[in-house]
């Protein structure tokens, strides 16, 4: 009975999630090459935010219906599939950080005037991403050697943290209208649903034996589903060459989209672990 209620929230945030990158994606594809479907040229903006609340719901029930879930983290038995995602996982996060290094200096060399209020944040979150980088590659390396543990390694757990925090920053000084600017608004949302994922998952390094929290599933839920939102359109826009709207300094749709990966994949082996009663 339990399998069947937590099945019906999956479902049904899987059908949420393609509906709202679908709106998404021809929103900013009428707007910008004004040759789309007229229905998105006044395309009210409250849907998608409708989409997403109603996955929160559904991620909420989700997770308030999983229970006796297993420990996060099952270092004695490496995983695979928890290797191969952190260590693409490291590698968008090594991108990350050339991507942000190179834009922040063509910025710097080509602006007449340098806004250091929008550069040195960004500075900052690169240099954080490599350091991010470091830290998944360890998780992977943990997967693959029982002696190699990155628990040990407990200044790396923030900086993950610290690099969405100061994307967040970066997002929070700018002026924005929730009515026009839903990319900003919602990639918003996924750094505050990508916190509160890390964070749960910092908590969850020092509980050890103790199963996973419902808000660590919910989080892991919502990154996820807000990834998809927010990156795969990107991601077919650029390849397409629509993407003026976005800027070359914010753009790390790449990383957004691993790290809804690196959850999926955490979340689904607690769940296999759950059902085997480890």
């Amino acid at each position: 009975m339990q399998k069947t209620r937590a099945k019906l929230p999956v479902f049904l945030i899987i059908i949420t999630a393609v509906a709202a990158c679908f709106l998404h994606f021809f929103r900013i594809y009428t707007e910008q090459s004004k040759n789309g479907f007229a229905f998105f040229i006044d395309f009210p903006s409250y849907i998608i935010y409708i989409l997403i609340f109603l996955g929160f719901i559904f991620a909420f029930f989700y997770a308030v219906f999983k229970k006796d879930s297993a420990c996060v983290f099952d270092v004695q038995e490496g995983k695979k599939s928890i290797l191969l995602s952190s260590a693409l996982l490291s590698l968008s996060f090594f991108y990350d950080f050339i991507h942000q290094g190179y834009n922040c200096y063509s910025y710097a060399s080509s602006a007449y005037y340098i806004d250091y209020t929008y550069v040195i944040p960004m500075g900052i979150s690169g240099i954080l991403a490599l350091i991010s980088s470091f830290y998944f590659l360890t998780l992977a390396l943990t997967q693959r050697n029982e002696n190699y543990d990155f628990k040990n390694f407990t200044f790396l757990h923030f900086a993950p943290v610290a690099w969405a925090f100061t994307k967040l920053v970066v997002i929070m000084l700018q002026i924005v209208d929730v009515k026009i600017n839903i990319e900003v608004c919602c990639e918003f949302i996924l750094l505050c649903v990508t916190l509160c994922f890390l964070f749960s998952m910092i908590c969850a390094v020092d509980k050890k034996e103790k199963g996973a929290t419902r808000i660590f599933v919910f989080s892991a839920v919502l990154l996820a589903f807000m990834s998809c939102i927010v990156a795969l359109p990107r991601i077919a826009l650029i390849i397409m060459g629509v993407s003026s709207i976005f800027g070359e300094v914010t753009f790390s749709s790449v990383t957004y989209i691993m790290l809804g990966i690196f959850s999926l994949t955490l979340l689904c082996d607690i769940n296999k672990r759950s059902n085997l009663g480890q």
